[in-house]
């Protein structure tokens, strides 16, 4: 098994722990999955590392994720784009 294969086996906290920690992180890039996994804990993330949680692709990516994954519950699908509309709004 390939060390990509077996990172995406371990627990998204514990790669965020990891990285995190490692001294060369400014910021948690994660990908749009590892970031709905983890949506309802990111204040608390963002606050024990000091740094912030971006999603690579950026909100592009997670819109694209949300409305082709079936995995996404139809409730977090709709919190977690209602939260991209806010963002949107406050960046005009």
């Amino acid at each position: 098994m390939g060390c990509g294969i077996l990172m995406f086996q371990e627990p998204v906290e514990d790669r965020i722990d990891r990285w995190a920690t490692s001294g060369k992180a400014t910021k948690i890039p994660l990908l749009p999955e590892d970031y709905v996994k983890i949506k309802k804990k990111q204040d608390i993330l963002e606050t024990k590392y000091g740094m912030p949680i971006t999603i690579l692709g950026g909100n592009r990516a997670l819109n694209e994720y949300l409305h082709n994954s079936e995995e996404v519950e139809k409730e977090d699908r709709e919190t977690i784009l209602a939260d991209l509309e806010d963002v949107f709004q406050s960046e005009e």
